[in-house]
């Protein structure tokens, strides 16, 4: 594998996957949490909103800063279109 490689894989996939991966946590908690029906516990429901809202934005964070910095990269590494002669005005 080469450097540029597991530079691509390390610096853009995995962030992304990560941020994947952390939407996917939060939802699943929004979805399989039990946080009332205890003696001593009121009712949570409103956080488990919030806590699932703020980690899901965190992910899209990730992503898209992530997302953003290879199209900047790709667009710096495009090569630039050369100008065209001037004709005789």
């Amino acid at each position: 594998m080469t450097s540029e490689r597991l530079r691509a894989i390390l610096g853009v996939w995995m962030p992304m996957a990560i941020g994947v991966g952390i939407i996917a946590t939060s939802l699943n908690f929004y979805l399989t949490a039990n946080l009332a029906g205890g003696i001593l516990i009121e009712d949570l429901e409103s956080w488990r909103l919030v806590c699932t809202a703020g980690a899901s934005f965190l992910g899209g964070v990730m992503i898209l800063s992530t997302y953003g910095r290879l199209k900047k990269t790709r667009a710096a590494r495009a090569p630039a279109p050369s100008e065209a002669p001037k004709g005789p005005e």
